[in-house]
C-alpha cells in the first residue's frame, strides 16, 4: 500500500497505534470507515505538514470506500489538457437557461461590435468579475460553456454580384475556429487599407417564432447542435425556441491612399440554435456599397499567408468553404491572432 494512504489512515487510527501493530490498526480503520467516529478519537493533521496525494491513487481509494462526513474531503483536479464531455450533451437545456444564453449573446454583440476593429471579435463572457474578454487570443474553441457561438457555426454571404476569382459565388465558413480566424483576417485586412475604423449600430431587432425564414437556414437542414438521437426533441423545441437577432450597422474609415472617408452599410442576422441557445448561423444579408477590388486583393493575400489561398478558377469554392481538421485550424487561428 502506498505511503500516502498509510499516513492518511494512520492519522484516523492514532489511539490504537500504541497498542497493536500498524497492520491490525489499518484493517480496523478500513472496516470502520463507514461508521462515524466519536469526535474525541479524531486527531487533526498538523498544519505545517500538508500531504500531497497521488490523484490516481485517490481515485482508486474513493471508489473502494464510501465517503464519510467525518473524514477529510479530498478533491481531484483534472489534469491540464483533459477534455470532458460538453455540458449540452449531458442534460437537456432548460427553457430558462436557453433564454439566458440567447440574452447573453445579444448583450455581448451589442456591447462589443462597436469596438471590433480595436479589440477584435469577442465570442465569450467571463463569469468572474470581468465582463468580457477577447476570444481570439484567450479562448479555446472548446469553451462552449461561455462562448456565445456554437462550435458548428456557419457564416453565409451571397453578394448581389459574384465575387472575383478565386472566390466562390457564395461565401461559406463552417466551424468556430475558422469563424474566429475569418474575423481576424477581416479586421487585419481592413486595418491595412483604412485608418480610424469604427462601427456604429443603427438597428437592433430580436425576432421570435416566425413563419418565414429570414436566416437562410433551410428547413430541411438539420441543426448541427442536435444530438444524434434527438429528432423528436428537435421538433418539440423548434416550436417555442426560435429566436434570431438582426443587426444593421455602419462601418466607417479613412482610406490610407486617397485620405477619403469610406462607409459601408451592413445588415446581418444571427440565428440561435433551439437546442443549445448558441449562435449557429451568421448570415450577412447585404453590404452596401459592395467591397472594392482592393479589399479582395488584400483578403486573398491574407488567406494565402495562412495556407487558405489558391489560384482556382472562377466559381471555385475551395478558398471560402474550408473543411480543414480542427487541429490545423487552431494553428492557423493562433498565427492570425499574433499578427492582428
Amino acid at each position: 500500500m502506498s505511503l500516502a494512504v498509510r499516513n492518511a489512515l494512520a492519522s484516523t487510527a492514532r489511539p490504537c497505534r500504541l497498542r497493536r501493530p500498524f497492520k491490525r490498526c489499518l484493517i480496523a480503520a478500513t472496516r470502520n470507515l463507514s461508521t462515524p467516529a466519536p469526535p474525541h478519537e479524531l486527531s487533526p493533521l498538523p498544519e505545517s505538514a500538508p500531504l500531497n496525494f497521488d490523484p490516481a491513487l485517490l481515485s482508486a481509494f474513493a471508489s473502494t470506500f464510501p465517503p464519510d462526513p467525518h473524514l477529510l474531503k479530498l478533491s481531484i483536479t483534472p489534469q491540464p489538457g483533459g477534455k470532458g464531455p460538453k455540458p449540452e450533451q449531458q442534460h437537456e437545456l432548460s427553457d430558462q437557461e436557453w433564454e439566458i444564453r440567447t440574452g447573453r449573446a445579444i448583450y455581448v454583440l451589442q456591447q462589443t461590435l462597436p469596438s471590433f476593429f480595436s479589440t477584435g471579435l469577442v465570442s465569450s463572457v467571463d463569469t468572474s468579475p470581468a465582463i468580457s474578454r477577447p476570444s481570439v487570443a484567450l479562448t479555446s474553441p472548446d469553451d462552449d460553456d461561455t462562448s456565445i457561438y456554437s462550435p458548428n457555426i456557419r457564416l453565409v454571404y451571397r453578394p448581389p454580384t459574384p465575387f472575383p476569382p478565386p472566390f466562390p459565388r457564395t461565401l461559406h465558413v463552417e466551424g468556430l475556429s475558422l469563424y474566429l480566424a475569418s474575423s481576424a483576417i477581416l479586421r487585419h485586412t481592413l486595418n491595412a487599407l483604412y485608418t480610424d475604423l469604427y462601427v456604429e449600430l443603427q438597428r437592433v431587432r430580436v425576432h421570435g417564432p416566425r413563419s418565414s425564414s429570414t436566416s437562410g437556414l433551410s428547413a430541411d437542414r438539420p441543426d448541427p447542435d442536435d444530438p444524434v438521437d434527438g429528432p423528436r426533441q428537435q421538433g418539440k423545441t423548434r416550436s417555442i425556441r426560435e429566436k434570431s437577432l438582426f443587426i444593421g450597422l455602419t462601418v466607417r474609415g479613412i482610406n490610407r491612399v486617397s485620405k477619403a472617408e469610406s462607409s459601408w452599410a451592413v445588415n446581418q442576422t444571427y440565428t440561435f440554435s433551439p437546442v443549445t441557445g448558441l449562435i449557429h448561423l451568421h448570415n450577412i444579408d447585404s453590404i452596401h456599397p459592395a467591397p472594392h477590388q482592393a479589399f479582395f486583393d488584400a483578403l486573398q493575400a491574407a488567406l494565402s499567408k495562412i495556407g487558405l489561398g489558391g489560384s482556382q478558377g472562377e466559381g471555385a469554392g475551395g478558398v471560402a468553404r474550408t473543411s480543414v481538421p480542427e487541429s490545423v485550424s487552431r494553428v492557423q487561428l493562433g498565427h492570425v491572432a499574433s499578427r492582428s
